[in-house]
């Protein structure tokens, strides 16, 4: 699932019907869980992410500097440095620029996003049953009881 199926998702789950209170504060758990499924899921490919995109960064650093074998060149694919190796102060702006680490750091990006929005959503359920009560006192108000 990606982010803009979660955002529609929650717009059609986050509706609560002022005629079906009591429906919406049974079906509060489901969504819940429905949620965290989802939250946990992207956690998990988050991480992995990361871990990617570490050693991927830590490859990249290796190729700048010379340090890779042809074996290890081979295995990822990419040929050989033919330029002179980037002083270290020349290190970062060759690893900010380069097109892998680019693509892989805007994945991690595209998932933290995906985590904000699940944590901003689990965090709205917590408080949907709070907001259900003063909508029946509401109405119960409304009604003169």
């Amino acid at each position: 699932m990606n982010l803009e199926q979660i955002q529609e998702e929650w717009e059609n789950d986050c509706r609560i019907d002022d005629n079906h209170l009591g429906e919406a504060s049974t079906h509060t758990p489901n969504l819940h869980a429905k949620y965290l499924k989802l939250l946990v899921s992207v956690r998990l490919r988050l991480t992995k992410t990361r871990a990617d995109y570490n050693l991927l960064r830590k490859n990249k650093f290796k190729y700048y500097r010379g340090e890779l074998s042809r074996e290890e060149l081979s295995s990822l694919g990419w040929e050989p440095w033919q330029f002179n190796k980037p002083l270290k102060n020349e290190m970062d702006e060759f690893l900010q620029g380069d097109k892998d680490l680019i693509d892989l750091n805007a994945r991690v990006e595209y998932l933290e996003t995906m985590y904000y929005t699940l944590e901003s959503i689990l965090n709205q359920l917590k408080a949907r049953d709070w907001q259900l009560k003063n909508a029946i006192t509401w109405k119960q108000f409304l009604s003169g009881m």
